[in-house]
């Protein structure tokens, strides 16, 4: 395994971070199976969300009391919007403040490691978030905070209030950044960082966490798939990924470890989310940590043959 550091958190962070999605929600030995595999190789860190509902939090809160409060980073998420009602916004005081407590209750635990935004709310303006944010790091229910699909623009805008008054800004950033570039967001309000946002990242310390690090299934082929094919099917990538295989092929490798690394290998301080199913699947992701790429490769996978 491979590790780093975000601003104001002083635990070295595994590059490969571990989403309960894929966790069995009825079956804590197979879930306890994933993740003790996943802590055997050296991963740390855990993403969860108060939207993805209390299921996933009970698996969690069962495991926390077999293996210790602390046996995981927690990588906690919330505020995320109801789209289509008529109180639909979830970026603020009250809303994170139950959310907040919510995850700590809901997994039987006493703080968060991280509070991360699942979305944003641009007319909601970033000094205010992070106003509430250190409000609930002093009272010592968080330690670290930031947005999950905001945009670079607005994570600067929060960092830089936060430097002005003396306050704890963002120090995480989780888009989607991955090889299989979008035509449309998977779910509403998401985000994937445009090239210029990539360059933005590459000279800051704040983590990149990305989500469906690993291309979402496409790399995988998974072509059937209806979400797939709105997001992922386009000319650009299916070249991209005759490229991937044509490398993997090269250096023995699959193509959605080497996609995988495509993303773990950028100038950026990038951490990448994955959702094994299986501890074979996630023994394949595991791989992709130790697949170095040059700059020229990652150009090539990307934009291929210089003209």
């Amino acid at each position: 395994m491979k590790y780093g550091t975000v601003p104001h958190f002083d635990k070295q962070i595994s590059r490969l971070v571990m989403g309960v999605i894929p966790l069995p929600q009825n079956d804590n030995e197979k879930a306890f199976a994933l993740l003790d595999t996943y802590r055997a190789a050296g991963g740390n860190i855990i993403d969860n969300s108060y939207h993805y509902g209390p299921g996933f939090s009970v698996v969690m809160k069962a495991y926390y009391e077999a293996r210790g409060e602390d046996a995981l980073i927690r990588f906690d998420k919330g505020s995320h919007h109801h789209y289509g009602r008529e109180n639909w916004n979830r970026t603020t005081r009250e809303a994170m403040d139950e959310e907040i407590r919510g995850n700590l209750e809901r997994q039987g635990v006493s703080y968060s490691d991280f509070y991360v935004l699942h979305r944003d709310n641009e007319a909601v303006p970033a000094g205010e978030v992070v106003e509430w944010l250190n409000e609930h790091k002093d009272a010592g229910r968080i330690k670290a905070f930031g947005g999950s699909n905001w945009s670079a623009a607005r994570i600067a805008e929060a960092n830089e209030y936060a430097e002005k008054h003396g306050l704890q800004g963002f120090s995480a950033s989780s888009p989607n950044l991955s090889l299989a570039l979008a035509n449309e967001p998977m779910w509403t309000g998401c985000s994937q960082p445009t090239r210029e946002e990539r360059a933005w990242y590459a000279t800051q310390p704040v983590g990149l966490f990305s989500w469906s690090s690993g291309g979402g299934g496409f790399f995988a082929h998974l072509d059937e798939v209806p979400d797939i094919i709105r997001v992922y099917h386009n000319e650009i990538n299916f070249a991209r990924r005759e490229r991937v295989e044509q490398m993997a092929a090269e250096k023995g490798v699959s193509g959605t470890q080497l996609a995988l690394a495509w993303t773990l290998n950028q100038p950026i301080n990038v951490f990448g989310l994955i959702g094994p199913r299986t501890v074979e699947q996630l023994e394949d992701n595991l791989k992709a940590v130790d697949i170095e790429l040059t700059p020229e490769e990652l150009t090539w996978l990307e934009d291929g043959p210089v003209a």
